[in-house]
């Protein structure tokens, strides 16, 4: 769920998974708009996807449609580099980049991403928060908190397995925050409570 501070909720952000052989296949889906007596001040469609074998992202397409405007990132490993394609052309990366897709755990470790929907490269610094309850599905889950900072602002909480429960950022001056619809297996060790 998306949820806008003024115009509360105001989209969908879905993730599903799958495996196909080794490789795990990340699917994301993104619907989102604000409207005001009718009158639609912004719209946002777009999907990711996302081809992982172990620890090493192998494939990512994403298109995206922000107030009409289409944004298509593509990215490839290539031996011992990453190629992304994106609006500023092709970049070669280590084969650690991952996306910034809070999906993902692992983007609290790096200091390297690349945006989902322009491909440019984000250099970024991570602090631990400790942990704080969020609400997930209607429960209380204690929820392990960061932020990035630099090149992307955000605040992240993931759950003891290091699930993904919910992100916030700011936009002209608005919190906006995305939250998992269902708590997921795992949250056993830090959930607060059903």
């Amino acid at each position: 769920m998306i949820h806008h501070e003024t115009y509360g909720d105001v989209g969908r952000h879905a993730i599903t998974f799958a495996c196909d052989g080794d490789d795990l296949i990340v699917e994301t889906a993104i619907a989102g708009e604000i409207r005001i007596l009718m009158v639609p001040l912004f719209k946002r469609d777009g999907r990711y996807r996302e081809v992982w074998r172990k620890d090493r992202l192998i494939a990512f397409d994403s298109r995206v449609e922000d107030n009409g405007e289409v944004y298509e990132v593509s990215a490839r490993a290539d031996r011992d580099h990453t190629v992304i394609d994106g609006r500023r052309g092709r970049i070669e990366t280590p084969p650690t980049i991952v996306s910034n897709h809070p999906w993902n755990h692992e983007v609290v470790d790096r200091t390297l991403l690349f945006d989902t929907q322009r491909g440019r490269l984000q250099e970024v610094r991570v602090t631990g928060l400790g942990t704080e309850t969020v609400a997930v599905a209607g429960r209380k889950v204690m929820a392990r908190k960061y932020r990035i900072t630099g090149d992307l602002e955000r605040e992240l909480w993931y759950d003891a397995a290091g699930n993904w429960l919910q992100s916030r950022l700011e936009h002209d001056g608005a919190k906006i925050t995305l939250t998992r619809r269902r708590v997921p297996l795992g949250t056993g060790p830090l959930d607060a409570g059903s």
